[in-house]
């Protein structure tokens, strides 16, 4: 019998479960898939600041108006706010803007672009999710 260990690629800590748990009620979100680091399959980035990938947590596609085509983007979640920041330099063609999240006394906010916290995006309603990757559509 062959038999393979799992590596963990897919683990979340309970923040990021927490976030996948809001994708899957979210009605306008089609599809998600938790981007894991350093796989030939992953979704990867080049950092601004350097030549180094980084691996955004989520690939999320979803209708950002409804009727519309869906379209796939990209969503980290982050604790340290100067790496978001540093991490948002480089926008990807194809998936437009990362969007940075941040944990604060245990609720979710948006990273704004000069790296501060933005929006607080409510795990029950993810319409500012929504709001905030309609401005910054590829």
């Amino acid at each position: 019998m062959i038999t393979g260990k799992f590596d963990s690629s897919f683990a979340m800590n309970k923040d990021e479960l927490a976030f996948a748990e809001a994708l899957d009620r979210a009605k306008f979100v089609t599809w998600w898939f938790r981007n894991p680091d350093k796989k030939p399959y992953s979704v990867r980035l080049v950092r601004g600041e350097h030549r180094n990938y980084f691996y955004p947590d989520f690939v999320v596609c979803l209708s950002h108006v409804d009727g519309q085509a869906p379209k796939q983007r990209l969503v980290e979640t982050k604790h340290d706010l100067k790496d978001a920041r540093r991490k948002s330099r480089h926008t990807p063609a194809f998936y437009g803007k990362v969007l940075f999240l941040t944990q604060d006394n245990g609720r979710l906010y948006v990273v704004t672009d000069n790296g501060g916290m933005g929006d607080e995006v409510d795990l029950g309603d993810l319409e500012t999710l929504r709001g905030e990757l309609q401005k910054t559509l590829p």
